[in-house]
């Protein structure tokens, strides 16, 4: 953590740059491909899938959508879908389960705070703007 004096007159206030690690998959997914080999395979409902595998039912039906909530399964749980689903090609095995380290930057990690310690602030907006999700 990099500590460093903000302002020219050094008036206390200081900004901590604290780097962040964050996991980034090491390959592209070809999304497309992906939702098409398991829309082929997938031969049971979602329900007995969520089952067989131990994870929510929910999060298996991100699997199987071909809108923008599609979700990739896990990879800490693609092999053991591989298999229940019958998928036997290797294809999307990398982009799916193999990830790199590397530095984060986020415009909150590198704001200035008090002198006193770090304080994240909170974003805000005026009330006459709306914000939709």
């Amino acid at each position: 953590m990099n500590r460093i004096k903000v302002g020219s007159d050094f008036s206390g206030v200081v900004c901590y740059n604290i780097p962040e690690l964050v996991f980034k998959r090491k390959f592209l997914v070809d999304i497309a491909g992906l939702q098409k080999c398991l829309k082929k395979h997938k031969k049971t409902t979602i329900k007995n899938i969520a089952e067989n595998l131990n994870v929510p039912k929910t999060e298996v039906e991100h699997w199987f959508r071909t809108d923008k909530c599609f979700a990739i399964p896990r990879a800490d749980i693609w092999l053991k879908l591989k298999k229940f689903l019958n998928i036997n090609t290797s294809k999307f095995d990398a982009p799916v389960m193999e990830f790199i380290e590397q530095d984060g930057v986020y415009d909150q990690a590198n704001r200035v705070y008090d002198v006193n310690g770090v304080a994240p602030t909170i974003t805000s907006t005026s009330a006459d703007i709306r914000i939709i999700l």
